[in-house]
Order: C-alpha cells, then sequence, then structure tokens
C-alpha cells in the first residue's frame, strides 16, 4: 500500500463501531475528516485515542489515520487507503483486516502468504484422561480466535491437524458427538 488512509466521519473501527464525529471545515471526498478525541459509536462509547500529530485540522486537534486506535484499542479502518492520506515510505504491507485474540487484543489478520517458518503453530492431541494413552480416530472441530475452523479425525497418535497461526493463539476445540455436531452445522 502507498498510501496510508485517513480516517473520515462514517469509516468503521474493527469492533464494528462507526466514526460520528468530524471536522466539518475539512472534508475528502464529500465526508469529514476525523480528528484524535473524535467519538466512535459503538458499544463501549469510545473516542479515538490516537491522533497524526503532523496534520492538524481547523479544530486544532490531530487527523487520524488507518490502523491507528479507539479508546478501547479497537484499530480503525480508513476508506482513503491508496487515494488520499500519509506516504507509505517503507513500501511495507499495511493490514487492512484484524480479528480480536481471546484475551481481548486486537491483532492483523493476514493471508496464508505471510506464514514463515517462524510463524507460530498449534496441534492438538486427544489424551484418555485416564490411562494416558492417545485417542486414535476420534471426531474434532477446531476454531481459532480468527474464525478459521478446522474438522476430522485425529490420527493414529491421537494428533489433530496442525493449526498455523499468525501469533500464539489460544484456539476452542470439540472432541467426539460435539465435535460432529460442529462439523453438521458448519
Amino acid at each position: 500500500m502507498k498510501i496510508i488512509g485517513w480516517i473520515r466521519y462514517g469509516d468503521k473501527a474493527a469492533c464494528g463501531g462507526t466514526v460520528i464525529e468530524g471536522d466539518q471545515t475539512c472534508r475528502s471526498h464529500g465526508r469529514a475528516y476525523a480528528f484524535q478525541g473524535a467519538r466512535v459509536a459503538c458499544r463501549k462509547d469510545c473516542i479515538i485515542a490516537d491522533g497524526f500529530p503532523r496534520s492538524t485540522l481547523t479544530n486544532g486537534r490531530a487527523q487520524v489515520i488507518h490502523g491507528m486506535k479507539t479508546s478501547a484499542g479497537c484499530p480503525l479502518l480508513s476508506t482513503l487507503n491508496e487515494v488520499d492520506g500519509v506516504g507509505n515510505a517503507s513500501g511495507e504491507a499495511v493490514t487492512t483486516n484484524f480479528y480480536q485474540t481471546t484475551q481481548g487484543d486486537w491483532l492483523p489478520k493476514f493471508g496464508p502468504e505471510h506464514l514463515t517458518e517462524e510463524s507460530p503453530d498449534e496441534q492438538v492431541r486427544a489424551i484418555d484422561g485416564k490411562t494416558g494413552e492417545p485417542i486414535p480416530d476420534l471426531a474434532y472441530y477446531i476454531k481459532a480466535p480468527d474464525g478459521t475452523t478446522y474438522s476430522g479425525y485425529t490420527d493414529a497418535n491421537g494428533l489433530c491437524e496442525r493449526v498455523a497461526t499468525y501469533h500464539p493463539e489460544e484456539l476452542s476445540v470439540w472432541f467426539g458427538e460435539d465435535a460432529e455436531t460442529k462439523m453438521r452445522e458448519g
């Protein structure tokens, strides 16, 4: 991405909240630029916490760019990326999708092309609680915090499919009948 977009009135936060305040005297493509301290309509009644100090609007407040956060830590998503904003001199990929971890943190969600040999992964093993032995051919259903699901049957060593992740994660895992029900549902 060559241009990291400004945030405007009506843009969204990763949590689904909407920016509902902007400097009405400064507009881009018909919508007011948002500013540090602007309100966000969301379940936590947030404001925009971050600001870009090198660009100040007529109201004296800093403008806001894509990826900056609300008071609850939710990243803001610009509709002006590649159109109007700040140059991305590094040329590195700019995250346009985020997901919330089980701990409540927002992390970038990249496509599989960003996985490397150093990327963390998880592999669940089904173990019999009484004997300590692996359980082969047991139905499993795994859901990652980003919504990705994995399902199947454990191998001869009780192992489920290896799950590649971009960050260390807590996975939700179902076994047996619960897993088969989840598989049928979806």
